[in-house]
């Protein structure tokens, strides 16, 4: 198996995460699957949880163990917003951009902001990124 750039890894990181609260949201329930299934499941070539590189286990393991508490983190400062009504897209984002900063590897807020805007200007529309933008900057 060849080696992935870290941007590429950010991609299936996001696409996870957005995957995982599209379900959690169309099915009303507050449980994900288990993050080895997810994993697991990611590639067509049925890769095993280890077979993955450290940074995509660490990170979507730990942005899904810890969704309720980074989303607690956000709440106060969407102002006019409710977490709920955000686009899923720019929810995969910010859980994955705090997750990153705080649980991680800490690494200077600038490139997290900027790894995520990166997505979002590829992903997501232009008023998205910079509301990404915004919302980092508060709550990192």
């Amino acid at each position: 198996m060849e080696k992935i750039s870290r941007n590429q890894e950010n991609f299936i990181i996001m696409t996870v995460i957005y995957d995982e609260i599209a379900d959690q949201t169309s099915s009303r329930t507050n449980n994900f699957r288990d993050v080895n299934e997810i994993i697991t499941g990611m590639t067509d070539e049925g890769l095993t949880f280890e077979q993955h590189s450290p940074f995509v286990q660490n990170m979507i393991s730990l942005t899904l163990n810890n969704y309720g508490a980074i989303v607690s983190a956000f709440e106060p400062h969407l102002r006019n917003w409710k977490w709920d009504r955000l686009p899923l897209l720019t929810r995969a984002v910010l859980l994955m951009s705090y997750a990153h900063f705080y649980y991680v590897e800490k690494i200077d807020k600038r490139i997290v902001i900027n790894t995520a805007v990166e997505l979002a200007k590829k992903y997501i529309e232009d008023k998205q990124a910079k509301f990404i933008n915004a919302i980092l900057d508060e709550v990192l």
